[in-house]
């Protein structure tokens, strides 16, 4: 197996999590700028102890959210300062966390953090308990200060499945109870005899006594799931198993009993039903510790919003909304339906809906649409136009209903297996009873026993849950995170890859489309540029703030920066004016730089090559798909028809600074792609695999991301809303799909591919929705899957020829009467090791050879 240790040391390994950099990466010290920013703020604030606790194994960071509202916060708050006592108390569950060094981070902070009296985080279910001195702790602020390194905070939802903590404590018992079984066998093969009254006797009590503890705690989850299945007509590996541990309990009980302990199958039987739980407990173990690592879904009952009640201000879930409801929506905070602005302007962003990184401005009277979310810096009330009931959101929150094509078909292979081993085991048994009869009812008995001891599944039983397991845990390094307990038996059946556009393939973040036009900046000017820019949240400022931090520009804190809605910032300093913002806002004269374009033009205004003023053509001027000659099929009878996101021409985006009206730059940007989005496109499609490109934004740009990608431009579609993109992913085939998606519009899609999966783990509701989730930049993980899925069900395969080749044998053996206690005592663990070994061996991958350059080091101690 490949762990960090293991990277070839000539390819550059991140600084925080030790993953390798993806090639194209601008940086060659992180994978992903979550990694870089929580690097920066693990050095600057003297917390590089954290890198010791992590032993060089962590997951990519995720990139911190900027904005996120917290009205779920505020009533949980309000109800715990209103318990008696001097402490207040409030359990939340977090994301994130995957180590011990992330429970240190959390206590540091919190001890930094004053008022605060006591911080328990429980890693192995994501959760956080804090108590706090009554009004001397702002739990908004510690939580927002925590949230800056990558985790997320949300109300406590996360429960313990029922398994995970049934299935430990189970087999710790058995693996107990077994080991002392074992060693009053020992006693019968080397010599004890019924001779030897008083002890042999004490001996087959004792062995009996605990053995039945074994079965009643040990067999309990195979006898429950092997009754349900009978109950649904689908009998499976576990009826076997359950009829195995019965009969050879019951055989040996009836030769205790007759005083022949030494006959009885009594650690044979506890060792199979020790090895059963160990398999049954590896299937789980990772699956659970990826899904604890997000927060959980609870759709539309998660989230909130606040509404004014008079003179009061409610919290309240937004399936609450009302038409006519007062809503004050908070910086971060969620529009729930369809609204109209009471206040004079507001600044939205619709990325969550459209999947597209832009902003506007909403003026006073102008409709909010539902799913907005309020990037600007202050809160402003909106008029709700309708109840949530009749919002858009509600198609796209639902949860995937049973039945949809995700989950039909994907386990006829193991049911097959099953259903047939059940029937031969049950056959061969009866077999061999019916040869063995006349040489005597318990020497028939005997033979059948053995038959069932000797043919259990092993190989499947607990082979397969380890190659499983292991495979699950290469992936969760390479941040490929399962959360589905059969995605590994659906990933092999994928033959199309379905890739939303705008923070799927790209970033969802702008980055400058030419770093030259940093370098002709005067002092002065990248100064004045970045403390303009850096007063911002608009995509496009935060990209040129970004870049013009790292050339050391200087922060002005004392600067009057004028914000104008719709246009750009003004800056009046020593009396000279600067702006930047739209080339058309400017003073343009002939002198203008041809590269100008705007910033708040979005996709759809282009630069004049000869003036730089920005024109903007007429919306609509895409043809819809149908109009390009795409054939979508009709979309489901209830299936509200969401409004079309708008054609828009494809053209650069960016800003213009100038100085008194006179432009002196011009800043370029274009959406940042994944540094390794072409390569992994390219590799996909080299090994046979259809990819396509299912967007909503212009279809202009959509084919032309194809076009560098080099996907073919018959499978660029743009302008799809999210029902069309249901239905395109119904019509180019639900069962052979996967479709990456990161935004609420893909939701419907998601439902009706054969596998989906985002990259998008700190928006709420997709991740829930979700086969499996990526962590960090790259895609490669993504490909990595596709292929250990298919060298998994090889490696089952093997497996289960091994054990019909194993099986083949002892029935053999078992049938001539050869099979004893102490020969059923060696067979059945040695084939459990022998399999055990080859898959670990079959699994495992090749150390790389040490040469080339060492690998990047990480920071020593770093005190602030």
């Amino acid at each position: 197996m490949l762990d960090s240790a293991q990277i070839r040391p000539d390819v550059a390994v991140c600084l925080h999590c030790g993953s390798r950099v993806p090639e194209g990466t601008t940086s060659r010290e992180f994978c992903c700028a979550g990694c870089e920013v929580v690097h920066g703020l693990l050095v600057s604030q003297g917390l590089t102890r954290y890198y010791q606790l992590t032993g060089g194994k962590t997951a990519p960071a995720a990139e911190p959210a900027r904005g996120r509202g917290l009205a779920w916060l505020e009533p949980l708050v309000a109800r715990a300062e209103a318990a008696p006592g001097t402490l207040c108390s409030l359990e939340l569950d977090v994301q994130g966390i995957h180590c011990a060094a992330c429970v240190w981070l959390m206590n540091e902070l919190f001890r930094r953090q004053p008022g605060g009296a006591g911080l328990t985080v429980d890693p192995a279910l994501g959760k956080a308990r804090m108590q706090w001195k009554r009004g001397a702790f702002d739990v908004g602020g510690f939580l927002r200060t925590v949230e800056g390194f990558g985790y997320l905070f949300g109300p406590s939802r996360k429960r313990p499945a029922p398994a995970s903590l049934d299935l430990p404590i189970r087999l710790g018992i058995c693996v107990a109870l077994s080991m002392n079984v074992m060693l009053f066998s020992v006693s019968f093969y080397v010599g004890l005899t019924p001779e030897d009254a008083e002890v042999f006797q004490l001996f087959t009590r004792l062995s009996l006594a605990l053995s039945a503890l074994v079965v009643m705690v040990g067999g309990w989850p195979f006898f429950r799931s092997a009754w349900q299945g009978l109950r649904r007509g689908v009998p499976h590996l576990d009826l076997p198993i359950a009829l195995g541990i019965l009969l050879v309990f019951g055989t040996s009980l009836v030769q205790a009993r007759g005083g022949r302990g030494d006959l009885a199958y009594f650690d044979t039987l506890n060792t199979f039903v020790t090895l059963m739980l160990v398999g049954r407990w590896l299937q789980q173990r990772v699956l659970e510790r990826n899904r604890r690592f997000l927060l959980e879904d609870d759709g539309a009952e998660g989230l909130f919003v606040r509404r004014q009640e008079g003179e009061r201000l409610s919290t309240v879930r937004v399936t609450q909304v009302a038409e006519g409801d007062l809503l004050v929506i908070a910086p971060g905070d969620l529009v729930p339906v369809d609204a109209e602005l009471l206040d004079a302007s507001a600044r939205v962003s619709t990325d969550w809906m459209t999947g597209e990184p832009d902003e506007r401005e909403v003026a006073v009277g102008e409709p909010l649409p539902a799913g907005a979310f309020n990037a600007g810096r202050e809160a402003v009330r909106a008029t709700a136009r309708q109840s949530f009931q009749d919002s858009p959101l509600v198609a796209l929150l639902r949860r995937a209903p049973d039945g949809t094509g995700r989950s039909a078909g994907h386990t006829r292979f193991w049911e097959a297996v099953s259903r047939r081993w059940v029937v031969t085991v049950l056959a061969v048994s009866a077999l061999g009873l019916a040869l063995w009869w006349p040489s005597g009812p318990d020497k028939a008995l005997e033979v059948a026993v053995a038959l069932l001891v000797v043919t259990c599944p092993c190989a499947i039983g607990i082979a397969t849950p380890l190659a499983y397991e292991l495979v699950q845990a290469r992936l969760r390094r390479e941040g490929f995170f399962i959360r589905a307990t059969d995605l590994l038996d659906r990933l092999p059946r994928v033959r199309q890859v379905l890739f939303d556009k705008t923070g799927t393939l790209t970033l969802g973040r702008m980055e400058l489309a030419d770093r030259t036009s940093l370098d002709v900046l005067s002092d002065e000017e990248r100064d004045v540029a970045f403390n303009l820019a850096a007063r911002s949240n608009h995509p496009v400022s935060r990209c040129l703030s970004d870049a013009l931090s790292r050339t050391g520009a200087r922060f002005v804190p004392e600067a009057r920066v004028t914000e104008h809605p719709g246009q750009g910032l003004e800056w009046m300093r020593d009396g000279v004016s600067w702006r930047l913002g739209r080339a058309d806002w400017h003073q343009v004269c002939d002198s203008v730089v041809p590269s100008a374009v705007s910033l708040e033009a979005g996709l759809g205004e282009t630069a004049s090559p000869r003036t730089g003023v920005t024109s903007r053509p007429d919306a609509g001027s895409e043809p819809a798909p149908a109009q390009a000659g795409i054939t979508l099929p009709g979309t489901d009878s209830g299936t509200p028809v969401l409004p079309r996101a708008p054609m828009r021409a494809d053209g650069p985006r960016g800003s213009v600074l100038s100085r008194e009206g006179v432009p002196v730059a011009a800043f370029p940007v274009r959406e940042a792609l994944r540094p390794d989005a072409r390569r992994e496109v390219l590799a996909l499609q080299e090994e046979g695999h259809a990819v396509w490109l299912i967007s909503g934004d212009a279809p202009a740009r959509v084919r032309e991301l194809a076009g560098s990608l080099g996907v073919p431009p018959e499978r660029a579609l743009g302008g799809l809303r999210p029902e069309d993109k249901a239905c395109t992913v119904s019509r180019l085939g639900a069962t052979d799909s996967l479709y990456l998606g990161d935004g609420v519009n893909d939701s419907l899609a998601f439902e009706r591919a054969l596998c989906a999966g985002t990259p998008a783990i700190d928006r709420p509701v997709m991740p829930g929705k979700s086969d499996f989730f990526l962590v960090g930049e790259g895609l490669s993980s993504l490909r990595e899957a596709l292929k250990l899925s298919k060298h998994l069900r090889h490696v089952a395969r093997r497996l289960l020829m091994l054990a019909i080749g194993y099986n083949v044998v002892a029935v053999a053996v078992c049938l001539a009467g050869w099979m004893t206690p102490l020969r059923a005592a060696v067979a059945m663990p040695a084939t459990s090791l022998a399999t055990v070994l080859f898959t670990l061996w079959s699994l495992s991958a090749p150390r790389a050879p040490r040469s080339g350059l060492a690998p990047l080091a990480r920071p020593t101690e770093v005190h602030a």
